[in-house]
């Protein structure tokens, strides 16, 4: 870690030097966010550098603008339309001229620098000093955030005093509506198709300290309004001047200034859509939230930002005593976490959260194995909103599935933001069925967790239902198998396996997804018999169904090969040659950028844990012999392009006692985008990575497995440290667990007294009392 280009602080993240090389990676590393808005940490003034080494972003989960696909050659079943969450007016600009210099910080002198992006405090600070051209020094001073308590808000604070001399000091705070998406180039995970800007404009606004833009999209029909309220502070004599052309509007200070004299702007923000409100009253709705902001005022919403993240870290901190760097690492992954998650039920989390355009703004199954299990540990209503939205969906799913010719059941899209399938390239993305046991796999988690009745009667069990119903329609029972149900022409979650029968993965994945949905139907049955009646009737659901999900449950076939005693990765993989790994430069991968597919599908290569992944979510199926037998066999082959991968692999070693290869593999991990690892961290985070680090740490060295069974541990400590400990919430209760170099300690800190399993051993917990054992005891 000592390459760092950020000083290590345990709660901060500090830039004391200013590189136009690391621009656009640190853009993304102080990006803000709260879920439903986010904005790259560009600066207020703009940037003039080199082009390339910056992109202007801000984001709304779930605005998107969609366009057809275009295809050289047309199959029946593709999608037909691609989406894109779009970039959309500018609304973090304030430009400051002293006399007739224009601050920026490719000009002049910087004497002092400091950017900090307080991780407590969910705010960015920029502290400078600026010598102009002709020797004019002005301190400045910044503050960013954007609510967590007002989705639809966001604050500037920006002070400027003069050190030197007296003159006209001018502020410009603008809306910038002429914004476009960063243009794909050769590499299938950056950037959209877009050239130029998809937002029309529909009306700006104007009046005194505020003005708004009015935008829509051309395909979607989707509106936006983008609206700011500016006060200013200063003693000194000022007048106001504004003006408006195309989609830009600015409202200008020019302020007399005095030596030794602070003038503050404090701009506030609004972003508010028709999918949130209806059309007709964007403006007037933005408008009144900024009223009640600049009421309240800029200490009070800061005041509220901390305090919500006081709550939030009360549950959420995994602490780890001994490595600040890595301590750093693990909150700033945390806390972007919370920044990317949609909470409403409508919106998801998309592979970079809202801090760039990498994947277009697209959701994936990441959401369900990596990062709404992180928010199950401590925020589990974080979890519900996430399966929430796949209810809402639902529809879509069902509608894909009519096109994929099933005549029943739902299938769920490989990368999407309104539900619809937007992956041109079929192979990997809808030949993924694994999507629906994901889905399936994660409300299985959220029940066991929560116990959440409700929510599986509202929604669960509809989803359960429709995804089972899948499975028995895509599934057969094939003689020459010994009549084992088996599920052909399907890719696992390796994308550098496409198209093969009987995906290990896929079919224990899929055979959980019957089990379950049988059972939780035999529950409904039993337990909520009027909800399972309308059910029953809403979906026309024959009891033969039910039969038919036990039976392809029981008799799910299941690769195996006796003579190695591994499980290949689907009926073919150890018909194929081992990749040439020895003679393949470095410069060659990630392998997807250099060579064509079908090169790749040739051979035994995994892009990430396929397998592996299983030997983790489905642990008590394997024994430990078999864990590390394949292992070590799948270990040998898998580059780890994908940044899903490292962590699961670092899971299962701490599950096998392969302690070292557990931490190092968790290294590459935990500090990932804060060190550029993958080296594209400026198109925005990698959030399933960034919730994999935790679960390294709670799944891994704590060794926490939660199951119908109950919840148990087997923690151990990685040498480098002194001690780690963390909080999780199960079933209504607060645990939190904290491991040092010679005890583990478990203590209930709410809820009712609860059994644990630690180390196979049964130990009852009751409220405000410790349980402290010897480590390995």
């Amino acid at each position: 870690n000592s390459d760092s280009i950020y000083a290590y602080d345990e709660w901060d993240i500090v830039e004391e030097d200013f590189k136009v090389e690391n621009n656009a990676r640190s853009e993304t590393v102080f990006a803000l966010g709260n879920g439903y808005m986010g904005m790259r940490g560009n600066f207020e003034e703009g940037y003039s550098g080199p082009l390339g080494t910056g992109n202007e972003g801000t984001y709304i989960n779930g605005f998107y603008e969609s366009e057809a696909i275009s295809y050289g050659e047309i199959a029946y079943g593709y999608p037909e339309k691609g989406q894109t969450m779009l970039n959309v007016a500018n609304g973090k600009i304030i430009k400051l001229f002293i006399e007739d210099e224009e601050f920026d910080m490719l000009s002049g002198e910087v004497l002092d620098y400091k950017r900090t992006l307080s991780l407590k405090d969910g705010i960015l600070k920029r502290s400078l000093i600026w010598r102009s051209p002709s020797g004019k020094e002005v301190k400045i001073e910044i503050k960013r955030l954007i609510s967590f308590q007002n989705k639809h808000l966001a604050a500037i604070n920006y002070e400027v005093t003069s050190l030197n001399f007296h003159g006209r000091i001018k502020l410009i705070s603008a809306l910038d509506g002429n914004v476009s998406n960063v243009i794909s180039e050769n590499d299938p995970r950056v950037g959209s198709s877009f050239n130029g800007s998809v937002l029309s404009l529909k009306d700006s606004k104007i009046e005194k300290s505020f003005a708004a833009l009015l935008q829509t999209t051309k395909q979607t029909k989707f509106s936006l309004a983008c609206a700011m309220e500016n006060e200013i502070d200063t003693e000194n004599s000022y007048q106001l001047k504004n003006s408006k052309k195309g989609s830009r509007v600015e409202i200008h200070y020019l302020v007399d200034g005095e030596k030794d004299k602070k003038i503050t702007l404090t701009k506030y923000i609004s972003y508010i859509t028709s999918r949130d409100y209806a059309k007709e009253n964007l403006v007037k709705r933005a408008k009144d939230i900024l009223d009640k902001s600049r009421a309240d005022g800029f200490n009070s919403i800061y005041k509220a930002q901390k305090a919500f993240l006081l709550k939030y870290w009360k549950n959420a901190d995994v602490v780890i005593k001994g490595d600040p760097a890595l301590q750093q690492g693990i909150r700033f992954n945390i806390f972007h976490l919370l920044q990317s998650v949609g909470r409403d039920g409508k919106t998801n989390i998309a592979a970079k959260g809202l801090t760039g355009e990498g994947y277009e703004g697209h959701y994936f199954w990441d959401t369900e194995i990596y990062m709404l299990p992180f928010f199950l540990l401590h925020h589990p209503e974080i979890s519900r909103k996430l399966l929430e939205y796949r209810y809402n969906t639902l529809d879509k799913a069902r509608k894909r599935a009519r096109q994929m010719s099933h005549n029943k059941g739902a299938l769920y899209p490989w990368r999407t933001i309104d539900g619809e399938e937007c992956s041109a390239y079929y192979p990997a993305g809808t030949a993924q069925y694994h999507i629906n046991a994901d889905i399936a796999f994660a409300i299985k988690r959220y029940m066991e967790a929560t116990g959440d009745i409700e929510f599986l009667t509202l929604y669960g069990g509809e989803i359960l239902f429709e995804t089972a119903r899948l499975w028995s329609d895509l599934g057969e029972f094939i003689e020459g198998k010994g009549n084992k149900f088996c599920i052909n022409s399907v890719t696992g979650p390796d994308e550098y396996t496409a198209i093969v029968n009987n995906n290990c993965y896929t079919n224990l994945m899929a055979k959980e997804n019957l089990e379950y949905a049988y059972e939780a139907a035999l529950w409904m049955k039993k337990n909520k018999n009027e909800a399972y009646i309308d059910l029953v009737e809403k979906l026309d659901l024959k009891e033969k169904e039910l039969l038919l999900w036990k039976k392809a449950a029981d008799n799910m076939y299941i690769p195996y090969n006796q003579g190695l005693g591994l499980y290949p990765q689907d009926d073919s993989f150890f018909d194929k040659a081992i990749w040439d790994f020895e003679n393949t430069p470095s410069e060659k991968y990630p392998l997807l950028i250099h060579y064509h597919p079908l090169v790749i599908y040739r051979y035994q290569v995994c892009k990430q844990a396929d397998l592996v992944l299983a030997l983790f979510l489905l642990s008590d199926k394997f024994t430990i012999d078999e864990k590390k037998k394949n292992y070590d066999y799948y270990e040998g082959i898998t580059t780890h392009d994908s940044s899903l991968s490292s962590c699961i692999f670092s899971i299962v070693a701490s599950d096998i006692g392969y302690k070292q290869k557990a931490y190092e593999y968790f290294m590459n991990t935990a500090r990932m985008d804060l060190d550029d690892y993958h080296g594209n961290t400026k198109d925005g985070i990698h959030a399933a990575n960034m919730a994999g680090a935790l679960m390294c740490v709670v799944n891994g060295f704590a060794g926490l497995r939660i199951n119908e069974e109950g919840i148990s541990f087997k923690p151990y400590i990685p040498e480098k440290w002194q001690e780690y400990s963390f909080k999780i919430f199960y079933r209504g209760r607060v645990i939190e667990l904290r491991v040092d170099k010679k005890k583990v300690i478990y203590e209930l800190l709410e809820g009712k007294e609860v059994e644990i399993n630690h180390f196979g051993q049964k130990l009852l917990l009751k409220e405000k009392n410790k349980i402290s054992l010897e480590i390995g005891a």
